[in-house]
């Protein structure tokens, strides 16, 4: 019987963690996964499932073209991305080289050296841009109106993707992933960002935290739902169609603000911050997964679990990867 190869591509972050530990939990042997020498030192020594590790650079269409021979992999997991807004607005260039010109590389690659492998591209709701909340849920037939670099960017992947799928015949797979929050999620989001915030009030770091708007919704998904949606999509989904990933309700800020100081245990004063306040922000996010749960997908994490095993993981120091 023929082991099935696989490759997380990105395997240091948040996804790409969460991967891991679903797939090896599974029996699932043959794992290889790939960093970049940045990341090297915060995340591969705490890696767990003995995966093969392999340095590359998603940009360099060389180092991706070498590592698809060396493994020859069956499935693909395409998490080498940026994936911050805030991000993206600071480093358009980056954002756009990373999750377009590096999605290039590793499609044309996978056709020169592996082209019956199945890929998962990973894209997001930010796709979407302002839908208004008469329209909710959001349908993946709507039309997409991306309003910042990192949204246009994942924008494009998915179109260079298409392309690919339509032209050369790739099995490729497509995701308009929602907010998703969980255990290991790095700083820069939300969740995380208060989870970090309280671990400092806990020790006496700070007194207070720093909040943006708490009047927004969101559709939060649990990481581990997430991976566990994108190993169904490849198994049982359709190469070439598009699929939300979310939860299919929305949560305000304030409710998840509310829930993490909660599971603290203590009275944490807040505080709002200018700086985290964006312009676009969408009152309410919702988005239907109805073709999700149509391939045999649901979610199996509530948020409380969510927030709780993020603020656990946070205070066990892993915040900083």
């Amino acid at each position: 019987m023929h082991l099935v190869k696989v490759l997380i591509l990105g395997i240091t972050g948040f996804a790409g963690r969460a991967a891991l530990n679903m797939f090896s939990s599974q029996g699932l042997k043959d794992i290889s996964g790939t960093y970049r020498h940045s990341t090297a030192n915060r995340g591969i020594s705490k890696l767990n499932g003995e995966p093969s590790l392999y340095e590359c650079d998603i940009n360099e269409a060389v180092s991706i073209e070498n590592v698809l021979n060396e493994i020859k992999p069956d499935i693909i997991f395409h998490f080498c991305s940026y994936v911050s807004v805030f991000s993206s607005l600071k480093n358009p260039t980056s954002t756009y080289q990373t999750n377009v010109i590096g999605t290039i590389n590793l499609l044309e690659a996978v056709k020169k050296v592996v082209p019956l492998a199945k890929v998962l591209l990973p894209g997001s709701a930010e796709q979407y841009g302002f839908v208004s909340e008469k329209k909710m849920p959001i349908k993946e037939t709507y039309s997409l109106n991306p309003a910042n670099p990192y949204a246009v960017s994942k924008k494009h992947q998915e179109e260079i993707g298409l392309y690919y799928y339509k032209q050369f015949g790739l099995n490729l797979y497509f995701t308009r992933t929602f907010h998703c929050t969980g255990p290991y999620q790095p700083i820069g989001f939300v969740c995380s960002d208060i989870a970090k915030q309280i671990v400092g009030v806990e020790r006496d770091v700070s007194s207070s935290i720093k909040i943006g708007n708490l009047d927004a919704k969101r559709d939060f998904t649990d990481i581990r739902d997430v991976v566990a949606a994108y190993w169904q999509i490849i198994n049982d989904g359709v190469p070439g169609q598009i699929y939300n990933v979310c939860v299919g309700k929305s949560i305000s800020i304030q409710n998840i603000l509310d829930k993490l100081i909660g599971f603290s245990g203590k009275n944490i004063q807040t505080t709002i911050d200018q700086s985290k306040l964006r312009k676009s922000d969408v009152p309410d996010f919702i988005g239907c997964n109805t073709k999700l749960k149509k391939i045999g997908w649901t979610p199996k994490y509530t948020i409380e679990q969510s927030l709780e095993d993020l603020l656990n993981r946070t205070r066990a120091g892993s915040y900083e990867l």
